[in-house]
């Protein structure tokens, strides 16, 4: 026969477990994405006139930025994923509409997306793959990108940059501002 002893025993566990696992609590997730040049950071006027179109193909990022979180390097080959610190949106879908806003700001052209009704009969076509894109450990923001302009099915133009800013170490938001 079963007493009631030992089942108001494991009651109580598991009543005890379940409670002390409401007592810790994660903090919200934050979301971040990048924003475009502001435009009165450029004083350039360009006529719409003899415009030439440019077509820009959605930007490619690494497998390793293929996610929501935001990484950073943490050492030599060593990267870490935030998982309180995310993005809003997909970081390819983000880099390209930045860059055609900024684009369309910086450059006398008329810059649209490759893959839209508005692409055809584009002169140029614009293509660019991030190499790299995060925190490293000293603190700075890396970016590193292959970008190539090519007119019809000839290469005009074909370049690898890259870019360091300081940044911090701990505020996500200047890391992503940066």
């Amino acid at each position: 026969m079963i007493t009631s002893q030992p089942i108001a025993r494991l009651f109580l566990f598991v009543l005890l477990v379940s409670q002390a696992a409401c007592i810790g609590t994660t903090p919200p997730s934050q979301f971040y994405l990048l924003e475009p040049i502001s435009t009165s950071s450029t004083d350039q006027a360009f006529s719409e006139l003899n415009k030439p179109k440019f077509s820009l193909v959605p930007i490619r990022v690494p497998d390793y930025l293929d996610r929501a979180q935001i990484v950073t390097a943490s050492g030599k080959n060593t990267y870490q994923i935030d998982e309180l610190h995310r993005w809003a949106e997909d970081l390819d879908d983000n880099m390209t509409r930045v860059m055609l806003q900024n684009l369309n700001v910086m450059v006398p052209a008329d810059v649209v997306i490759s893959n839209t009704r508005r692409a055809k009969g584009s002169e140029f076509r614009v293509a660019v793959t991030v190499l790299e894109f995060h925190i490293d450990p000293a603190g700075q923001a890396v970016l590193s990108a292959q970008w190539q302009v090519s007119k019809g099915d000839e290469t005009i133009l074909s370049q690898q940059n890259n870019y360091r800013l300081p940044a911090s170490n701990d505020d996500v938001q200047a890391q992503v501002q940066a």
